[in-house]
């Protein structure tokens, strides 16, 4: 697959899973997700979604294949279920088409789903028409990305229904590639293994800090720029060029944030310079499909280039100050839900196939599988339950469990496993690159069992 388009779905599939996280100081009510769509002549050989499947790129909640209107309603209501359950780290990034291949009318998007997509993407931000009251919920949006993969008889009558997704994605072309132009790598170069390491150091970063992604001048300068030129230059185009010309600012900016949570940074003048990149090639795919003269869409794009490149400046690397921080409230739930059911659960599982406090692996037969328990640390239920979310779980072996669980063990500060019967440091927490645990919810386990260690016993009242 041409490496541009792996590079456009990487970028979606990044600011999905960061989108809890992070936020844009331009507006923050909005979520950092970039929608995609990617339109094909020809059935590819493989899809998008499926090669960033893998362990090493960031996690999310969940995935879920859409091919149908029943089923993308499904998904945004499940999106918003593990929103309302507190998942705060919880994602789910939509795939395949909602089109429906060969689907005639009715529209494959239902006008009941117009609400909530839009609410899911504008975010708070989003004001909802009275019509449409009675199909979004009133919480707040869930965290939802959209990488649709769509044959161009799908992706026209997305266009032709006038969906609420078309303007608020980046449309791309998928061309063939030629069989020498690029060759899978049956290994990875020592430079490029090290990235899986700087996305789980990025990723860590995000979920601890909740940082407000700002702009420095430069960037500020480009962005403002650009929007003049556009909108100079989109009387020219048809009414779907000019909606989606309308909000190539908010697409620019999503991926500039994108970008810069990964070096962990403000949102530099190169963030803005690379963003435009997928910006410039979505903007002329998008006026390709729509059948819009091929001079006129250049010369669009070569006025927004002099605004984006005509603005340099040197960038000095600061990492936004923790005073920066958002932080989100992350409500605690009114019943308990069964860990074989939490999404969240599922996930930390794919992480550990042994107990992160004793390290053994325990392995039942028929069929083989390894055996694990989901723990909370700080409790679901209690005088002070906590969140179920994946800051607060642990994977562990049956017995550590209940050691954990009745004060037998607890974690320090330097996630070391400390046997508080004995006193001893044990090892040292096992922890997977993507899983940040809040130590908020380790002390809160510690000094619980602490207190309660400290209180008089029947021994200690003579």
């Amino acid at each position: 697959m041409e490496p541009e388009d792996l590079y456009a779905a990487a970028v979606c599939w990044w600011s999905t899973a960061i989108a809890p996280a992070a936020k844009l100081a331009y507006w923050p009510e909005s979520p950092l997700s970039v929608w995609t769509s990617f339109v094909a002549a020809q059935t590819p050989s493989a899809r998008l979604s499926d090669a960033l499947d893998c362990k090493e790129l960031a996690p999310l909640t969940e995935r879920r294949d859409v091919h149908s209107d029943r089923a993308f309603g499904s998904a945004l209501l499940a999106a918003h279920r593990a929103h309302r359950a507190g998942h705060g780290t919880g994602a789910v990034l939509l795939t395949g088409s909602p089109f429906g291949r060969g689907r005639q009318r009715p529209s494959p998007i239902s006008p009941l789903l117009e609400g909530p997509v839009r609410q899911a993407w504008d975010g708070d931000h989003y004001f909802l028409p009275t019509h449409w009251s009675h199909s979004a919920p009133a919480e707040p949006p869930p965290q939802v990305g959209v990488l649709w993969e769509l044959s161009v008889g799908e992706w026209q009558r997305f266009e032709e229904d006038n969906a609420a997704t078309f303007s608020r994605a980046l449309h791309f072309v998928r061309h063939p590639v030629p069989t020498t132009a690029w060759q899978v790598r049956s290994h990875v170069p020592p430079d490029d293994a090290k990235w899986p390491h700087a996305l789980a150091t990025a990723y860590r970063w995000a979920f601890r800090h909740r940082p407000v992604l700002t702009c420095t001048a430069a960037a500020d300068e480009k962005i403002f720029a650009l929007r003049l030129a556009g909108q100079a230059a989109r009387t020219a185009l048809p009414g779907l060029g000019r909606s989606f010309v309308l909000r190539y600012r908010d697409h620019l900016l999503r991926i500039a944030g994108t970008l810069a949570a990964i070096e962990m940074n403000h949102i530099q003048g190169a963030h803005v310079d690379a963003a435009w990149s997928l910006v410039r090639r979505a903007c002329l795919d998008t006026l390709a499909l729509l059948q819009v003269p091929e001079l006129t869409a250049r010369a669009l794009t070569a006025k927004m280039d002099e605004a984006i490149f005509g603005i340099t400046e040197t960038e000095t690397s600061e990492t936004p100050p923790l005073g920066e921080s958002w932080r989100t409230r992350i409500r605690t739930r009114d019943t308990v839900r069964k860990s074989r059911d939490s999404s969240v659960v599922k996930r930390i599982k794919t992480w550990y196939h042994s107990c992160q406090m004793c390290g053994e692996t325990m392995l039942l037969p028929s069929p083989e599988r390894t055996y694990t328990e989901a723990a909370h640390i700080q409790p679901l239920k209690g005088s002070a339950p906590g969140p179920d979310v994946v800051e607060n779980l642990l994977c562990l072996c049956a017995n550590c469990h209940v050691r954990f669980d009745h004060g037998a063990l607890v974690i320090s500060d330097e996630l070391t496993v400390i046997d508080t019967i004995t006193d001893q440091e044990l090892r040292a927490l096992t922890v997977h690159p993507w899983h940040y645990i809040n130590l908020e919810y380790v002390r809160f386990h510690r000094e619980q069992w602490s207190i309660r260690t400290a209180a008089p016993g029947p021994s200690n009242l003579h």
